[in-house]
């Protein structure tokens, strides 16, 4: 029961994190940049949580080491990961700056093994290949012109990620609750937007109730639920299962970019999509997840 637990936690996952190209184009259509959203949306997560805490009575005391792991997971990792993903939907459109961010599970699967000593089973392989087969199906007949810049930061972006997914997987964070977890690493990475916009002068800070719906939407839906749906699979099924699992976003982004932003679609979209669904079918026939 905890394996299929675990699928859903990642699949919600994906879906929380899927819509948030959406917020993110309806803020830049309102004057954000990149990096003012981010912050905000980081920022207010943050606060959201720690009010949280406060009504809730919950202890947010942590030791030095895990703060230091939370709070740069953060102020680089997710910095880094949201800021290159951001930017890259300046280069290229969503469905392909989306999938091209999907070379992260793989690097999880090396990064567990050798670091994690996490178990690499034969499902698990098929349903690597199978997703990696339908991101790059995704991307392959790509019709527009393809921006080498954008296409790089994209791949940067999902290399950044699986760093992330291993902080995650650290024993040392593993008894405290999400919400701790969550609110820390959201303070880490407002703070290193903050610094990171200063050094750029990308802060903007203009307001209209579009913008603060698209900051609102970002924090609650794409951060907080996101994260926390991300961290129970983790716990369930592993860091490789989950990150597999995660490429069922690329079918949802696309999906919203059909659906939201009138995102044109094709057969090798479509066959991309069922190869990455497929992928997730796979995945939940391994026993070996019922272990974790």
């Amino acid at each position: 029961m905890s394996k299929y637990k675990g699928i859903i936690f990642a699949i919600l996952s994906s879906i929380s994190y899927a819509i948030m190209p959406v917020f993110a184009k309806i803020a830049y259509n309102n004057g954000s940049t990149p990096t003012t959203t981010l912050f905000f949306r980081f920022l207010i997560t943050a606060i959201v949580l720690f009010l949280y805490t406060v009504v809730r009575k919950e202890n947010i005391k942590v030791s030095k080491k895990q703060f230091l792991i939370l709070f740069f997971t953060g102020f680089i990792g997710y910095t880094l990961t949201t800021e290159l993903l951001f930017l890259s939907y300046d280069y290229l459109s969503i469905g392909l700056a989306t999938t091209l961010h999907y070379i992260y599970p793989a690097v999880v699967c090396i990064l567990s093994y050798f670091i994690l000593k996490e178990k690499i089973t034969l499902y698990k392989i098929i349903s690597l290949c199978l997703s990696l087969l339908g991101v790059y199906s995704l991307i392959a007949f790509e019709n527009t012109t393809l921006n080498t810049f954008g296409i790089i930061i994209a791949l940067l972006s999902g290399i950044c990620y699986a760093t992330n997914v291993i902080g995650l997987s650290l024993k040392s964070i593993k008894n405290l609750s999400s919400i701790v977890i969550t609110m820390f690493i959201s303070l880490g990475a407002s703070a290193g937007l903050l610094l990171y916009g200063f050094i750029t002068k990308d802060l903007v800070f203009t307001f209209n109730s579009q913008i603060i719906f698209s900051y609102v939407g970002l924090s609650i839906i794409s951060t907080i639920f996101s994260i926390l749906f991300l961290i129970y699979a983790i716990e369930l099924i592993g860091s490789t299962s989950a990150s597999i699992l995660g490429t069922f976003e690329a079918v949802l982004s696309i999906i919203f970019g059909i659906i939201f932003l009138n995102e044109s679609v094709s057969i090798p979209l479509i066959c991309g999509c069922a190869l990455i669904v497929t992928s997730t079918i796979v995945l939940t026939k391994d026993k070996s997840l019922n272990s974790n």
